[in-house]
């Protein structure tokens, strides 16, 4: 009789590729939060995930792609900036989208690679850049919907925003104790209610 055949091996099938990808940025945060940007290898990152080296390259091609997807894929998760109806809206949102961040461990396992960043490691920042400028950007046209005076410094209202909520993650990156996340939300939520007024000519 004629030896049997090996059983064929089932195509994947995208349920098998976004099941990788997944495991694979959930690996990724972990060795990210343990070992910082530069301390983390795509080998370890593969092993976590259980898969190999080459698929963690077919499907993010490099370290700094690995690392975009990884604090996207939490952004898209997180209420940050959407089409809020009022003034009001707009400052309980960036409230709570603040003590969101300070609350949510996935936020605060990236703080190892922030301090990296800070520290000036000039590659992190390059990844780090063009989401801040995106940022402000996308902040900037939001607080455009609710000036009714033609701020001439809307940009710089975007950037008090997020000055104070940066600083705030600063603050308790050095010092825990610095600032609860809800005074952190409190202070975002306060600078918001002094930029609306601004917008809506209610205050010099």
């Amino acid at each position: 009789m004629a030896a049997s055949k090996k059983a064929r091996k089932k195509p994947a099938t995208p349920r098998d590729a976004d099941r990788a990808r997944e495991a694979i940025l959930d690996a990724a945060l972990k060795r990210f939060s343990a070992h910082g940007y530069g301390g983390a290898r795509i080998a370890d990152i593969a092993a976590d995930a259980g898969y190999s080296e080459p698929l963690v390259y077919h499907h993010f091609h490099t370290k700094a792609l690995l690392f975009r997807e990884v604090v996207s894929r939490i952004d898209a998760q997180t209420r940050w900036f959407e089409d809020e109806t009022s003034p009001e809206a707009l400052v309980a949102h960036l409230r709570d989208g603040e003590l969101q961040y300070h609350l949510d461990a996935r936020w605060r396992a990236l703080d190892r690679v922030w301090a990296e960043a800070l520290g000036g490691d000039s590659d992190l920042l390059g990844l780090i850049r063009p989401q801040l400028r995106a940022a402000v950007g996308s902040l900037e046209t939001l607080l455009g919907r609710f000036d009714k005076v033609g701020h001439p410094d809307r940009r710089k209202l975007a950037l008090l925003l997020l000055a104070v909520s940066y600083g705030s993650r600063v603050l308790r990156r050095y010092d825990p104790d610095a600032v609860t996340p809800e005074e952190a939300a409190e202070l975002m939520g306060f600078t918001a209610e002094v930029v609306m007024a601004s917008l809506q000519g209610d205050q010099p």
